[in-house]
């Protein structure tokens, strides 16, 4: 396959032997994923499509049958559908369980839906590629933010090894029950829950600050959030990917600090997604220069 087919992901005209796969949100319009899997799939040869389809929480389970009709190969799940997929999968992968949460669902050829996350994987799978001598099993981790996407990313760090966790949110019982829930499952881990706006957060031994929430995007200024007291190898990351720098992630390099955003995430977890649909890895240099150039 020429680079043609990768820069045009409609170099080849569907037909009636075109496969759906697509992701699902409320709102859509503002997702990049058709702009990631369908040059893949072109670049891969694969007569299929990505499509984006704007659905309203209280029509998801119309939607999901409608997808088993028409026969899609599987889908992707953004706000507000991912802890309300779980109890329409027939089968749930049990880290996905463990998550609470399901972003990417397989459809088999007899309507069986199943169900992963990939948000975990992806969002270390990122940190292993950009920061390889981070060695996640000795970190000591900060989270902002107890809310779902925090609990992919602990979950994630976890996976990975991490021991030293502290969780902290606005509501610091919020993030005392993620913790609660998932520390039997980890039971060699060191989990911390505690409220945002302490100003007692141990930024000084914080090896990675990782914020989940909107923090800074409204313009507010994050006064809890001191970089000076962060140390110099510090690496600071924010799952947005767009604007590509969050007021956090400028702060920090401001500092001379090391950040990352939530593009590689992304892309990660949207590699994940592919090799679970096609069986093939997807092209993930290629992707992330599209991406790139598209933000």
């Amino acid at each position: 396959m020429s680079n043609t087919a990768f820069d045009n992901p409609f170099a080849r005209i569907p037909n009636g032997q075109t496969r759906l796969l697509g992701v699902i949100g409320h709102p859509v319009a503002h997702t990049l994923s058709p702009a990631m899997h369908n040059p893949a799939l072109a670049w891969l040869g694969l007569n299929m499509r990505y499509l984006a389809f704007h659905v309203h929480p209280e029509q998801l389970a119309e939607a999901v049958r409608g997808f088993v009709a028409i026969g899609m190969v599987g889908f992707n799940a953004t706000v507000p559908h991912k802890e309300a997929l779980l109890p329409l999968m027939n089968w749930v992968d049990p880290l996905a369980q463990r998550i609470g949460a399901v972003n990417t669902v397989a459809i088999d050829s007899d309507g069986t839906l199943r169900g992963y996350n990939t948000d975990a994987g992806g969002f270390t799978d990122a940190l292993a590629e950009e920061f390889p001598q981070l060695e996640l099993g000795h970190a000591s981790v900060l989270v902002l933010g107890a809310g779902g996407a925090a609990r992919g990313v602990v979950v994630g760090l976890l996976e990975a090894g991490t021991k030293n966790i502290v969780v902290a949110n606005r509501t610091q019982p919020r993030a005392e029950r993620l913790l609660t829930e998932l520390a039997p499952f980890y039971p060699h881990a060191r989990l911390e829950a505690l409220s945002l706006e302490a100003r007692r957060l141990p930024l000084e031994t914080t090896d990675l600050l990782i914020n989940t929430t909107l923090l800074g995007l409204a313009g507010e200024e994050i006064q809890w959030i001191t970089m000076d007291r962060l140390p110099s190898t510090a690496l600071v990351c924010d799952i947005v990917y767009s604007p590509p720098e969050t007021p956090l992630l400028r702060a920090a390099k401001e500092q001379g600090l090391a950040i990352q955003n939530g593009l590689g995430m992304l892309i990660h977890q949207g590699s994940r997604a592919f090799e679970i649909w096609t069986g093939q890895k997807m092209p993930v240099e290629r992707v992330r220069e599209r991406l790139l150039g598209m933000l």
